[in-house]
C-alpha cells in the first residue's frame, strides 16, 4: 500500500473509530489501492492539499450521509425534492462542492459499493466500446469512469459534460495530472443543451438520475442520442439520501421500469449493499442499494 493511502487510512482511524472498523472490514484489491495513492497524490502536488484536509474532506462526506439517513429515516423521504433548493447552496457553492468532490471520489476507492460500480464498468468497458464510436459522459465528477473508458476503451472520441464548474475543474486537473487531457477536456455544459443531431455509440452517467426532478426526461433523451444498436452504462441509488440526492427511488423495479419505459433494453444490471447487506433484508430495511445498468438502444 502507498504512503499517502496508509497516511490517510491512519488520520481517518484517529478521527473517526467507526471507520477505521469499516477500512479494515472492506479491504479493496491492490489496483484499487494504487488508484488512490494516485489520486491522493495528484491532491498533494497538484491541488495542494494537505492530507488532513483530505481526511477532512471525507469525514465531510460520512457526516453528510450520516445527517441525511437520520432525516430520511425519521421522515421517509429526502430533505429536498427541487433543483433551486439545492443549486446554489450546494452546486454554486464552491467551498462546499471542493470537499464534497473530493470526499466523493476517495469513496469511489474505499466505500464497497461504489468499488463495485466502478469494478463492473472496468470489466465491460471494452464491450461497451464495441470496437470503437464515440462516447459521451454526463457528469463524470472528479474522472473514474472517464479515466477507465479512456485507458481501457477503444473509442474514437470522447466528450463529457458537467453542471459544477468545480467538478468540471477537478476532473480536467485529474485528466492532466494522468496525461489524459489531449483524449477528452469536460464542458461546464447542461447534457439537454447538446443537440440531439450528432449520435454517440456509448453514453456513460455515473449518479446522476437521482439528482434531477424528471429523471425519465433525461433517460429519453439520453436513449434519443444513442446510435441505433448503441449501449448505455447508468448507476443510480436507491434509498440513498444525500444532501442533493432529490428524485427518490424507493426499488429497483421503479429503476427498471423508468429504464424500460425511455425504450432502452436491460442486458445485465447489479446491485450492491453496503457493508455488504444481503440483499433481501437491505430492500426490506430500506438501506441505501448502489445498482449500475448496461443498457441497448
Amino acid at each position: 500500500m502507498g504512503e499517502l493511502v496508509n497516511q490517510f487510512i491512519f488520520k481517518i482511524g484517529e478521527r473517526d473509530p467507526f471507520q477505521r472498523k469499516a477500512l479494515e472490514k472492506d479491504e479493496p484489491l491492490i489496483d484499487e489501492k494504487e488508484n488512490l495513492e494516485h489520486f491522493l497524490q495528484f491532491c498533494v502536488q497538484q491541488k495542494k492539499n494537505t492530507i488532513d484536509e483530505l481526511v477532512e474532506a471525507y469525514l465531510f462526506l460520512i457526516n453528510m450521509f450520516r445527517e441525511e439517513t437520520y432525516y430520511f429515516i425519521s421522515n421517509g423521504k429526502y430533505r429536498f425534492s427541487k433543483y433551486e433548493e439545492i443549486g446554489n447552496s450546494v452546486y454554486g457553492n464552491r467551498d462546499y462542492m471542493q470537499k464534497y468532490m473530493i470526499g466523493l471520489a476517495i469513496s469511489d476507492y474505499i466505500m464497497i459499493p461504489h468499488l463495485k460500480m466502478i469494478r463492473f464498468f472496468q470489466e465491460n468497458v471494452q464491450k461497451l466500446s464495441n470496437g470503437g464510436g464515440k462516447y459521451f459522459e454526463i457528469g463524470p465528477g472528479s474522472g473514474q469512469f472517464l479515466v477507465k473508458a479512456i485507458e481501457r476503451g477503444n473509442f474514437t472520441k470522447y466528450k463529457a459534460c458537467d453542471l459544477s464548474q468545480t467538478s468540471v475543474n477537478l476532473c480536467n486537473d485529474y485528466l492532466a495530472y494522468s496525461g489524459l487531457i489531449d483524449k477528452c477536456k469536460v464542458e461546464c455544459k447542461n447534457f439537454f443543451d447538446y443537440g440531439e443531431e450528432e449520435k454517440y455509440d456509448c453514453i456513460v452517467m455515473g449518479e446522476v438520475l437521482e439528482h434531477v426532478e424528471n429523471p425519465s426526461a433525461m433517460l429519453k433523451r439520453i436513449y434519443e442520442m444513442l446510435k441505433d444498436g448503441g449501449k448505455a452504462f447508468i448507476t443510480t441509488v436507491i434509498n440513498a439520501p444525500a444532501i442533493d440526492h432529490i428524485y427518490l427511488f424507493s426499488t429497483k423495479e421503479e429503476v427498471l421500469n423508468l429504464l424500460e419505459n425511455a425504450g432502452f433494453g436491460i442486458e445485465k444490471f447489479i446491485l450492491a449493499t453496503a457493508g455488504n447487506v444481503p440483499l433481501e433484508k437491505a430492500e426490506k430495511k430500506k438501506f441505501a442499494i448502489d445498482m449500475a445498468m448496461i443498457l441497448t438502444k
